[in-house]
């Protein structure tokens, strides 16, 4: 949950037969350990507490847990200079200030040119709280982001928003999204864990149910390390994933 305060050399011409190794990331072949070398390797970094990317990052998330889009600009601006990669704001979080109405969607709708001319490529909709019927608001917001030239990334606390009464109608609409650029399921609570958390919130969305989404899958971790369990456990799943982003 999202809340504040909370090298190879090159083969030579007559090369010796291919010998499959062993990666140490774990006991599978190294030919399967390359899928760990993820697409997309982003962090999000928290307005209260600043922090330095991991290696490798191209992906950063400027996260204060704000719904309304003008606090959440104001508030970035404290990490903005220093966040590496792609620049995407969050908008939302898991707390009262996070919590979605329909104002705060028209609102950062209105806004989304704001958030192009402060220098980001893409929104972050985190979507934990909120009140019901907004999915179809939802779905045209992440249209009109698109439309404005702006990424789409939506990070959901655990398999379906804990603080909605129509969840699941939530995720089906986000899923059939083509607007949708990644969808990052967040596999932690208090973003302490040492291991990832596969609580299905709710129970009407379940993990398979990622399989039909559009949108690339990136969990969020709290920890790189911890991205191998998350693969391979979504392709337990028969599902893809392209990535990841680090909470702490």
């Amino acid at each position: 949950m999202h809340s504040p305060n909370a090298s190879g050399t090159a083969a030579a011409a007559t090369a010796a037969p291919l010998t499959v190794t062993q990666c140490a990331c774990s006991l599978a072949p190294l030919h399967h350990c390359l899928s760990l070398f993820a697409a997309v390797k982003g962090y999000y970094d928290q307005t209260w507490q600043q922090r330095a990317a991991p290696s490798g990052t191209n992906l950063g998330v400027a996260f204060g847990g704000w719904a309304d889009v003008d606090q959440a600009l104001a508030d970035a601006q404290q990490v903005y200079n220093n966040l590496v990669g792609s620049k995407y704001l969050d908008i939302g979080g898991g707390d009262s200030n996070g919590r979605w109405t329909s104002n705060s969607i028209t609102k950062l709708n209105n806004g989304l040119g704001k958030i192009k001319s402060a220098g980001y490529v893409g929104v972050c909709y985190d979507i934990e709280e909120g009140d019901a019927g907004l999915s179809t608001a939802f779905a045209n917001s992440f249209a009109k982001a698109k439309a404005a030239g702006l990424k789409v990334l939506v990070t959901i606390s655990h398999s379906q928003p804990y603080g909605f009464s129509d969840a699941a109608t939530i995720m089906n609409t986000m899923f059939a999204s083509a607007s949708v650029d990644y969808v990052s399921p967040q596999l932690y609570t208090s973003g302490g864990e040492t291991a990832n958390d596969w609580t299905v919130d709710g129970g009407a969305i379940g993990w398979r149910s990622y399989a039909s989404s559009k949108g690339k899958i990136v969990p969020s971790v709290v920890k790189a390390s911890m991205y191998a369990n998350a693969q391979s456990t979504f392709q337990s799943y028969g599902v893809t994933t392209a990535g990841y982003i680090t909470w702490a």
